[in-house]
């Protein structure tokens, strides 16, 4: 008991020494800390000071009486639900009716039985100790709320700039207020432009850069990393340092002199007590573009959800100059506000939850059941905002070319039954029937987790737009060297106008107020983005409104181990329709009997990617123009064809529209790769949807066009033993 009243406090009031000592007496076996004073002025005094588990009040006192010390207590909104007991020589009805009346839990008449006493009082501390704990739990939740709420509004607030002289101390003012900090920095240079802004407290910035703020910056922008710098006593370099480190902040903190970071604790105005953290920003291409930096932060120290918090702002802010300084097309912008719009409801729809539960909790009037009941909401709701944050930022890295995977064998059978499993839960809540077929579909390459994200993104989509008592059925099997996996679902179904655009970034079907399902409409670019990393393809089918839907992911399948093949075809991702992985370079890749035509108007270019192709075994005929290509493939059909995209007078976009409409005995089913120095995602987009099955990007990485070429020749061809066509 006496670890469990560690750190509580009990008031006893009473007049008299003598039952004042034989109280504490009594208590003091608790453990607790018993705090005793004489009069019911010194109660009140004591209750300005402090919080009580529960307070011993005699009812007979001088001056002050127990009963009006306690209408005083409970006046104070601090106190007026501490346990009071009334201790007294005097027992009668009348007197009883009185204490109850101001909120007294109980009427005791001395001599007191000290076990009885102590059990009472024993109950109220560990009341208290709870009602503590759940407290702190909901103001770090409610902190965490506000920083969220805050996060979307600086999101907002960000991209409403229409110039960087407005953003950059818009994004300087919204790091300081979101982590509490007394001082926040920015720091930014975008084609050779620097920007600068400081925001403070006071309203005011100090004349000069800190030299231990400088440092940090500088540490953080060459490193790429988020750098914290807890406060120190040392004084302030000499003030050549300080400019020296100040001008190479300036200039976006390219470069680290290796400086020790230091913080003049006497400097209010930089509110260096709470030291400093920095975190880069990063464009879409990974340069270092600046670095924003707060410091001196008002209540405690800079933790890690500071640092997390701070990078999300700090890639918004990237981003946002980014889109300020080149602009973006119309379309562009529509989609994008559309989706910030969308950011700000799905964020802020949680947060009423949680925060009117966080109020109630505050208050105090809930029993347990109701208590529990607010933390389930508050844990449900955090959750469903990390996966919308977690959302948020694999797009950044798709954005950023940063989505990377493992490459390891994975066994198809648990990741499907785990991600089933997870949203077993959320399809009962709807009484939606979920049901799986695997059979024996051996193991894919490459990384489980991301691979459990692909289905369970499907699922959670198939899950939200299933109506009550509908099914979604997932459908596992081996499709000769392929995995094939169906979600198909009786929801309202895919409209013929919006089925080309579904697995497009920000779109959705309905993007009105009124629409009757939430999201941000990331969930399936991240899948298609996902699955193509691993070497497969997504689509979905539809018959229309109201008719459901059905997406189907196709992946390479790893083979059994055997040794007789010389042959090793890899695909694009290092993985091929074998499932072979060449991502050590120790696999070779062999194109015996393929027949590539290759047209590409640069004569050193074109004889470069036939000779690779030729090393490889490949069967080449290279032309320099699309007539020339038209003018190959009615002579004989090849197998494979590469084109790059700017040809003088019809370029590839015309050819291989021209080729397509070839029947397929004269070529016009060839697959295509386009080979083009066009690189943007939309050119890729375009290119695919011309009619090439791949896009790859000069200058030409040789491992990744003979894996595009063996990844997207058809399956019916053997090239180990096509050698003959040669």
């Amino acid at each position: 008991m006496s670890d469990l009243a560690t750190g509580v406090d009990i008031l006893v009031v009473d007049d008299n020494p003598n039952q004042l000592a034989t109280l504490h007496a009594i208590l003091a076996e608790l453990g607790a800390n018993v705090v005793c004073v004489r009069s019911g002025r010194d109660a009140l005094r004591c209750l300005l000071k402090r919080d009580f588990a529960a307070i011993l009040l005699d009812v007979n006192m001088p001056i002050m009486d127990g009963f009006e010390t306690a209408r005083f207590i409970r006046q104070r909104p601090r106190s007026e639900h501490t346990p009071i007991i009334f201790v007294t020589a005097y027992g009668d009805e009348i007197h009883e009716a009185r204490g109850y009346s101001l909120g007294a839990v109980d009427y005791i008449t001395t001599p007191v039985i000290p076990e009885v006493l102590r059990a009472k009082i024993a109950v109220f501390i560990e009341l208290f100790r709870t009602s503590t704990k759940v407290r702190r739990q909901a103001d770090s939740l409610r902190r965490r709320a506000e920083q969220l709420r805050a996060l979307t509004d600086a999101s907002i607030a960000i991209h409403q700039r229409s110039s960087m002289d407005e953003l950059v101390p818009i994004v300087a003012e919204r790091a300081r207020a979101i982590v509490g900090a007394r001082f926040a920095a920015v720091r930014l240079r975008l084609d050779h432009r620097p920007y600068a802004a400081e925001a403070s407290v006071t309203g005011s910035a100090p004349s000069a850069m800190p030299s231990a703020f400088a440092d940090t910056m500088a540490r953080a922008a060459a490193s790429g990393a988020p750098v914290h710098a807890a406060a120190a006593k040392t004084a302030e370099r000499a003030p050549a340092a300080v400019a020296e480190t100040a001008e190479r902040v300036q200039a976006a903190g390219v470069q680290n002199d290796g400086a020790t970071p230091t913080i003049d604790q006497q400097d209010d105005s930089g509110g260096a007590n709470g030291g400093c953290l920095a975190v880069p920003l990063t464009a879409r291409d990974g340069r270092n573009i600046g670095v924003v930096l707060v410091a001196g932060k008002v209540d405690g120290t800079f933790d890690g959800e500071d640092t997390a918090i701070l990078l999300q702002l700090g890639q918004m802010a990237s981003i946002a100059a980014e889109n300020t300084l080149y602009g973006e097309e119309r379309e562009a912008n529509r989609l994008k506000d559309e989706f910030l719009a969308t950011v700000s409801h799905e964020l802020r729809t949680p947060l009423t939850a949680m925060l009117s539960w966080i109020r109630l909790l505050q208050d105090g009037l809930l029993d347990d059941r109701e208590r529990g009941r607010g933390l389930e909401v508050i844990e449900r709701n955090a959750r469903a905002q990390s996966r919308l944050i977690d959302d948020l930022l694999d797009t950044s890295r798709i954005v950023t070319g940063k989505l990377q995977i493992a490459r390891e064998p994975v066994a198809v059978e648990p990741v499907v039954s785990d991600a089933v499993e997870s949203l077993r839960p959320a399809a009962a809540a709807k009484g939606i029937d979920v049901r799986i077929a695997v059979d024996n579909c051996g193991t894919v390459v490459g990384e489980a987790k991301r691979l459990q994200q692909v289905l369970w993104n499907l699922l959670s989509n198939a899950v939200k737009f299933t109506p009550r008592g509908g099914r979604v059925d997932v459908v596992a099997r081996r499709d000769g060297d392929e995995l094939e996996l169906r979600v198909s679902d009786t929801g309202p179904g895919i409209s013929p106008a919006f089925l080309p655009h579904v697995f497009d970034r920000f779109r959705q079907a309905d993007t009105s107020t009124t629409r009757a399902h939430g999201g941000l409409g990331l969930g399936l670019a991240i899948v298609r983005h996902l699955v193509e990393l691993h070497g497969g393809t997504v689509r979905a089918e539809s018959d229309g409104d109201q008719r459901g839907a059905t997406f189907i992911v196709r992946l390479p399948l790893a083979p059994a181990p055997r040794v007789e093949s010389a042959s090793v075809i890899v695909g694009a991702d290092g993985v091929g329709p074998n499932g072979v992985g060449a991502d050590d370079g120790r696999a070779a890749i062999v194109l015996d009997g393929l027949r590539v035509l290759v047209v590409e108007d640069d004569g050193d270019g074109r004889e470069a990617i036939a000779m690779l192709l030729t090393t490889a075994g490949a069967d080449v005929i290279a032309v320099e123009s699309a007539q020339a290509a038209l003018a190959a493939m009615s002579d004989g059909v090849p197998h494979v064809l590469v084109s790059d995209i700017g040809l003088p007078l019809e370029d590839g976009y015309v050819l291989i529209q021209k080729v397509r409409q070839l029947d397929a005995a004269h070529g016009g089913a060839v697959p295509a790769i386009a080979l083009t120095a066009y690189t943007r995602p939309q050119d890729r987009a375009r290119a695919l949807a011309a009619g090439y099955q791949a896009h790859v990007c000069k200058p030409v990485d040789p491992l990744e066009l003979l894996s595009a070429l063996a990844v997207h020749i058809p399956r019916s061809i053997n090239v180990a033993s096509s050698a003959g066509g040669r």
